[in-house]
């Protein structure tokens, strides 16, 4: 389809049926960019906690699990993570959980990841910072049949500014309001992500792709 048609034909259709429709269409990019920077946060943290820690043996069992998943062996990575994780410190064991997510992720698995993220966003003891990192990609994944009203309510605590999570939570949140039907409140939330300098590039490229999908006039964001 050409995008002037398409662009016609969600002018002439804005109606929830339509727009469920292209949620399902473009609802894999939310997915992917809390994933990225899930995976990122997790290699960063494993990181600090080995050396504030220095708790060498456990460092060496996490890295070999962490090498699993790094060279792509997902299956093989996620059963390893959640191992470790059972008896690991707090910090590591969250790494962990947040890895053997995302190797649950690449492997199709999507219960099994749910389950890791589940277990992180519940536990009080993980930092505050991955907890809530894991509960942006959990919701991420149940856009597509959770109640808006309750992804809503989830979600504002994670977009006030100041939260590290923000850009990613203001993201779902225009998401939310395409999955509900809501094209100009999804509308107005997109071209604010646009404007906003401090939102990663790599969100503002996907709240203009969606932008364009829904027929509204991207704009572009300043470098």
């Amino acid at each position: 389809m050409k995008a002037d048609e398409f662009i016609r034909e969600v002018e002439e259709e804005l109606k929830q049926e339509r727009l469920l429709e292209l949620w399902k269409r473009w609802g894999n990019l939310v997915i992917g960019a809390a994933l990225a920077i899930v995976v990122g946060t997790a290699a960063w943290v494993g990181w600090q906690r080995w050396q504030e820690a220095q708790r060498r043996a456990e460092a060496e069992r996490f890295a070999a699990a962490e090498r699993l998943f790094v060279e792509g062996r997902d299956r093989e990575a996620m059963e390893a993570l959640q191992a470790f994780a059972r008896d690991a410190s707090p910090g590591f064991a969250t790494v962990a959980r947040l890895l053997a997510a995302a190797a649950a992720e690449r492997a199709g698995d999507g219960a099994r990841a749910e389950d890791a993220l589940q277990a992180v966003a519940d536990d009080p003891a993980a930092d505050p910072l991955l907890r809530d990192a894991a509960l942006v990609q959990l919701l991420a994944r149940r856009i597509e049949r959770e109640d808006p009203r309750l992804l809503r309510a989830r979600l504002e605590p994670l977009a006030v500014d100041g939260n590290p999570w923000r850009h990613a939570a203001r993201f779902l949140l225009a998401a939310t309001e395409v999955r509900a039907g809501q094209r100009e409140a999804a509308v107005a939330a997109l071209k604010r992500l646009i404007e906003e300098g401090t939102a990663p590039e790599g969100l503002r490229s996907r709240a203009r792709e969606l932008l364009e999908a829904l027929g509204a006039e991207g704009q572009r964001a300043t470098s």
